[in-house]
């Protein structure tokens, strides 16, 4: 009994020391977007905080608050994309959305592949005794980046802000299910259902399926150019490297699809069950608003040039005049749309923070993923202003959901709209009522999602990859993964079939027709 106890007493110590080891990870972060950074370096730093030891590359500036002990950081100064071109692209209508569209990813996979060349990565990557044993990627469309894993040998876990689309579910190997779930970002319908769903997915799909197949021409030539097949695996078999994705969203957001083991919902990874106590202004202003504070911010990307004209100058008419107070965030302090007692103008605030404080009772902004997760997290109602990307489709979900209203970015855009909008999300408790029914929904898990995202990271790395959980959709082609060739094969069988059918009728007729004439002939 006593040798059996010290066996299994054996057995767990090694479990233990397995997943408590100090790993090497190397976080490369290209995203140009602040509010993809945020959610990312929220998974990375956990990794740090539990004693990996965490090498990361990032296009953009880390806050210093995002810094820890265990990480080494590294800024590169090339490889930035220019996000005017993205929302040029997603504004855009028709064939020229299309071309836009190439446009932006040409231009993106040129930006990218740049920092492929920065002398801080390429000592990063001639140094020899850089061993790293997961790369956690910040997903932008660069597949070629997968090189990286194939220097250091080892596996990859995407981080990506939203739902998973076409490249990311081929990546990965998932199963599309376009009869329900969305695919592409071209569909802005979340839950959607009939035929004009399941045909505009299927279209939209083949249209991101053509995106991808030129896109993936211009990544195979960067891949070969910078990871030459006499050293390196094909492009084709260091895609295989990508053994997890961690994904912003949650099952209670809907759709509900199927996802295979390597697909992990982190929605919310970045939030704080408690908010953090706010700066001292903003906390004194907020505490003073007997009638509510409203929180309008456009994020970081969205500047006062991607606006209609005079689109502030209506908000600002709007909310100006509202009893509740008003926290704006803005790009430039010295150039606001007013001087209203009611408004507090900030250049940077703690968005996540305010949206928790109970005072807090609208959220006005552009309709980007995290601010919405951050709503939806704090059970706050919203009114959005989506402006590219993937904003309107965020904000069809939020309509649709009766989690608040959405209005159009165009030249109908007016300030009685506005103030409909807003007077109808404040004063009907519907809004309110559902979107914090959600949130009890949404923080209802079994474990805490930065315990959830740490265990499955851990997991990679004590299983070098985890191959058992990898998807055969991986490596099968779109005709074997659709199974168009079995189909062609029943289709040719059944021809066949008739065929034979067919021409055994024939015979059978002409037996029959030259019998009955003979007895003819002889009556």
């Amino acid at each position: 009994m006593k040798a059996c106890h010290m066996q299994i007493l054996l057995l767990l110590l090694g479990v233990f020391a397995g997943i408590s080891k100090a790993a090497n990870v190397l976080a490369f972060l290209p995203s140009a977007s602040p509010s993809h950074l945020i959610i990312e370096m929220a998974v990375v730093r956990e990794m740090a905080e539990r004693n990996h030891n965490v090498t990361v590359v990032s296009v953009l500036p880390l806050k210093q608050e995002w810094l820890h002990p265990s990480m080494t950081y590294i800024k590169l100064d090339r490889g930035l994309f220019d996000m005017n071109s993205a929302m040029n692209a997603t504004k855009s209508n028709g064939l020229y959305f299309m071309w836009n569209f190439f446009k932006m990813f040409s231009e993106m996979s040129s930006s990218m592949a740049e920092s492929l060349e920065d002398p801080k990565m390429l000592e990063l990557r001639n140094n020899r005794g850089n061993k790293f044993d997961l790369m956690l990627y910040g997903y932008i469309f660069g597949e070629f980046f997968v090189g990286l894993a194939e220097h250091f040998d080892c596996p990859v876990a995407l981080l990506w802000p939203n739902i998973p689309l076409v490249p990311i579910m081929k990546l990965i190997g998932n199963p599309f299910e376009i009869s329900y779930t969305i695919v592409s970002i071209l569909n802005v319908n979340p839950n959607g259902n009939g035929i004009l769903f399941r045909l505009k997915n299927v279209l939209f799909m083949a249209v991101e399926y053509i995106m991808l197949t030129i896109r993936e021409q211009g990544s195979r030539s960067v891949y070969e150019k910078h990871f030459p097949s006499d050293r390196y695996a094909s492009y084709e078999k260091a895609k295989e490297r990508v053994t997890m994705v961690l994904f912003s969203h949650h099952f209670s957001e809907k759709p509900v699809r199927p996802l295979v083991p390597g697909l992990i919902e982190i929605g919310g990874i970045h939030l704080n069950e408690e908010p953090k106590p706010l700066p001292k202004d903003i906390e004194d202003f907020v505490t003073s608003a007997k009638h509510g504070v409203i929180f309008f911010s456009l994020g970081t990307n969205v500047k006062t040039t991607h606006l209609q004209p005079q689109t502030l100058e209506k908000i600002y008419n709007v909310l100006s005049k509202l009893p509740q107070k008003v926290l704006w965030k803005c790009d430039d302090e010295s150039k606001v749309p007013g001087n209203s007692s009611n408004i507090l103008f900030r250049k940077w605030m703690p968005q996540a923070d305010i949206l928790g404080h109970p005072n807090v009772k609208l959220f006005f902004g552009h309709g980007g993923k995290g601010g919405i997760t951050e709503a939806k997290f704090y059970g706050v109602p919203m009114v959005g202003l989506p402006i590219f990307g993937d904003q309107p489709m965020n904000m069809e979900e939020v309509v649709q959901k009766a989690y608040g209203l959405s209005l159009n970015h165009d030249r109908t855009l007016s300030e009685e709209l506005i103030l409909n909008a807003v007077k109808e999300v404040l004063e009907n408790n519907t809004y309110t009522n559902n979107v914090k029914k959600f949130s009890n929904l949404y923080r209802d898990r079994p474990l805490k999602i930065k315990d959830n995202a740490v265990y499955w990271l851990e997991y990679l790395i004590r299983y070098k990859g985890a191959p058992h959980l990898q998807s055969p959709l991986k490596t099968m082609s779109f005709v074997e993964a659709n199974n168009l060739d079995v189909f062609a094969c029943l289709f040719v069988g059944l021809y066949l079939v008739f065929q034979i059918m067919k021409f055994s009728a024939k015979l059978v007729f002409r037996l029959v027709c030259g019998t009955s004439r003979q007895k003819t002939k002889k009556d």
